[in-house]
């Protein structure tokens, strides 16, 4: 077997033996997490027998290796006993061992990272409790459910990498120190590296938080990550209407479905029922990001005993990427405002004081095609805009996900590699995609140099047209319009991610399709404006309609 296979089965081995020692049988992964703490005692206990017994070991072959160095010391000099005598002091004294390894990579100092991820369990308890005041879900039977269920069940996975860590530094020192007795002996062929690395990487793992830490202030530079995430879940609550209201408001307001429930009422329910999805993959970023760090250092100690098979690349790049889980609100955030500026507005509709000038009264007993297509945009507009919204910030995140896990590649994987065009569009494309409703407005106030989209509508001939037949003309034009900036939102929306379909080489996809979808469903959500332009143009605008 080779040494990382001999190694694996040591490693597995020991976590077994933990397993078997457990009291029950796991339900979930906290229950076996739980078992592996309880029974760490007789782990360290079976562990301590072992060294103590080695160590035994190297005293008497030590004894024996003086008297060989007695009887014919030309071919046993005195450094065989004097390492086997060392090596055995040094499992003896095994803790006070792993200590010094510790305090070469932690200083001494107290580890700064809590493996109970704080900050990111509070942010989803005060999300679980905006839901429940709210009354936006049913907290015991959705969607949302299902996500706190599974972050309950795996929330002690942080304490499972810690014992994982713990046990891979206890074999790496063991072997460090065997690996030094191999050097004394054979010094060309066991090099001095090889028990010094595993040594310096035992340390590093028992000072994992240490680590962890260093990894996450690498990415953003001690920043709290409740902050961000507050700053990322914001960027998608923008209103069609009122872009101040706060995003987890608007659908709440609609209270839970009611017994004949709406369509707007369904969107705003499946809405709520997902609101915590951004905080579930802030959480899974967060696990990825340990498992990660130890990765790290396991490459790290591969290119050092190996370094024609494995470059330094891998274990640094690793480290990195698991400082990017660790810290992906930051990252989101830091993608966001390097696209959009903080003071740049939200996507809206209607003008400074008016929005649509549709009469449709309380959209009861409706006896005419006009109300009741206008009473049907109007009860799903703004519940439209705030999914599709939400949808992209959800999309947003996971794109960065997948391009933080690009920087292990290499160059060979083309465009998908660290530096490939896929990636870095992946990236790009995340910050677009949380911010859509601010490119929206940028690309809408490029065209039109409008603040807000023109959706109030004026006939400029009636002609002999009673006030009825006006009003229900008003009322279609409305639905029409708030039809259209559904439609051109989702256009807008699928473009960009058609843009990144163009970087990642997808020979279905073509830029010209992108930029297609993207004008377009600009054009689209300032239909109003845009007529006003063709009118102009043709020079009818005593006979059309004018947006203000």
């Amino acid at each position: 077997m080779t040494k990382n296979i001999k190694f694996s089965v040591m490693f597995w081995g020991l976590l077994f033996l933990v397993l078997s020692c457990s009291d029950a049988f796991a339900q979930d992964v906290n229950d076996v997490v739980d078992n592996i703490q309880k029974s760490s005692v007789s782990l360290s206990g079976f562990l301590s027998g072992i060294s103590y017994l080695t160590g035994v070991l190297f005293a008497v072959l030590a004894i024996m290796k003086t008297i060989d160095h007695v009887t014919n010391p030309s071919q046993t000099p005195i450094s065989k006993p004097v390492i086997r005598f060392l090596i055995g002091g040094a499992l003896f004294a095994l803790p006070t061992i792993m200590g010094a390894a510790y305090n070469t990579i932690s200083g001494g100092g107290a580890n700064s990272l809590n493996y109970d991820p704080a900050d990111l369990g509070g942010v989803f308890t005060v999300i679980q409790a905006y839901a429940t005041a709210h009354a936006g879900v049913t907290v015991g039977g959705d969607f949302n459910s299902i996500l706190m269920n599974f972050l309950n069940s795996i929330s002690d996975v942080p304490g499972l990498v810690s014992i994982t860590s713990y046990l891979l530094g206890i074999l790496l020192t063991i072997s460090g120190l065997l690996k030094a007795r191999d050097h004394v002996d054979d010094p060309e062929r066991t090099t001095i590296r090889e028990p010094l690395i595993r040594l310096l990487i035992a340390g590093a793992l028992f000072a994992i938080p240490t680590v962890f830490d260093a990894m996450y202030n690498t990415i953003a530079d001690g920043g709290t990550i409740g902050v961000f995430f507050t700053n990322v879940l914001l960027s998608f609550a923008s209103s069609s209407e009122d872009p101040t209201l706060n995003p987890l408001l608007i659908c709440p307001v609609r209270g839970m479905l009611p017994i004949t429930p709406k369509l707007g009422d369904v969107i705003c329910s499946a809405e709520m029922s997902a609101v915590g999805l951004p905080v579930f993959l802030f959480m899974i970023s967060y696990i990825i990001g340990l498992f990660f760090g130890i990765w790290g250092l396991m490459k790290i100690r591969d290119h050092v005993l190996s370094p024609m098979q494995t470059g330094l690349s891998e274990g640094v790049t690793r480290l990195l990427a698991g400082g990017g889980f660790f810290a992906l609100p930051f990252v989101a955030e830091i993608m966001t405002g390097s696209i959009t500026p903080a003071t740049l507005a939200v996507f809206q509709v209607g003008p400074t004081n008016t929005t649509f000038n549709e009469s449709l009264g309380a959209c009861t007993g409706t006896n005419s095609l006009d109300q009741a297509f206008g009473c049907l945009m109007q009860d799903i507009l703004i519940p439209s805009h705030t999914m599709i919204n939400f949808f992209s910030t959800a999309a947003g995140l996971i794109f960065i996900m997948i391009g933080i896990s690009r920087v292990i590649k290499s160059a060979q994987d083309g465009p998908k590699g660290p530096g490939g065009r896929g990636t870095i569009a992946t990236f790009v494309t995340g910050g677009i995609l949380i911010s859509a409703n601010a490119i929206l407005r940028a690309v809408s106030a490029s065209l039109f140099n409008n603040q807000v989209t023109s959706t109030y509508a004026s006939l400029t001939y009636t002609g002999t047209m009673s006030a009825a037949e006006t009003q229900a003309t008003y009322n279609l034009i409305s639905a029409v319009l708030k039809f259209m900036i559904i439609i051109g939102i989702i256009s807008f929306v699928r473009g960009i991610f058609i843009i990144r379909d163009v970087a990642e080489g997808n020979q279905q996809a073509s830029t010209m399709a992108a930029l297609t979808h993207i004008i377009g469903g600009a054009l689209a959500v300032n239909l109003g404006p845009l007529l006003n332009a063709v009118q102009n143009t043709l020079g009818v605008t005593a006979f059309g309609v004018a947006f203000g």
